[in-house]
């Protein structure tokens, strides 16, 4: 499709900024879309913010979710959230079970099911990483209530 087409289909509309590295990207988005069942379209864009990307893929999806992808990170947004409160963000770059993640995550918003979580780095949330906190909260109650037992 050209850039200012229209999505005629159902489908998560996938807007991209053409840039070096978005094959993968949008290969390893693609992938978790489809492994979920949820077809999707991609669309080449001029706008380099992922953001607004996200935000024009998911007012022009007939599902209302769109993903954003440029050099500078991915977005999903919905398209009954204001413009400026994406879902998901991810600035940067990331890696291929980022990127995936990104699609499971929005193909999952479509069909109302709980979203993948990763294991995002608290700097590039800017948020402590609470599966990590939890996790190492468990491990040292386990190692001490084996500690008590044993002694």
């Amino acid at each position: 499709m050209q850039a200012g087409q229209t999505v005629t289909k159902p489908s998560i509309t996938l807007c991209v900024h053409i840039h070096e590295g978005c094959e993968q990207k949008l290969r390893e988005i693609q992938a978790g879309i489809e492994e979920e069942g949820v077809p999707c379209t991609v669309l080449p864009e001029t706008e380099p913010d992922c953001i607004a990307l996200a935000c024009k893929g998911a007012s022009l999806s007939q599902l209302g979710v769109g993903i954003g992808i440029s050099s500078s990170g991915l977005c999903i947004h919905h398209h009954k959230l204001p413009a400026n409160e994406p879902l998901f963000v991810l600035q940067g770059t990331g890696n291929g079970s980022e990127w995936r993640r990104f699609g499971y995550n929005a193909a999952r918003l479509i069909k109302g099911i709980p979203f993948k979580n990763g294991d995002p780095s608290p700097a590039a949330t800017g948020e402590p990483d609470l599966t990590r906190v939890v996790r190492e909260i468990v491990l040292k109650i386990l190692k001490e209530t084996a500690q008590t037992m044993g002694r």
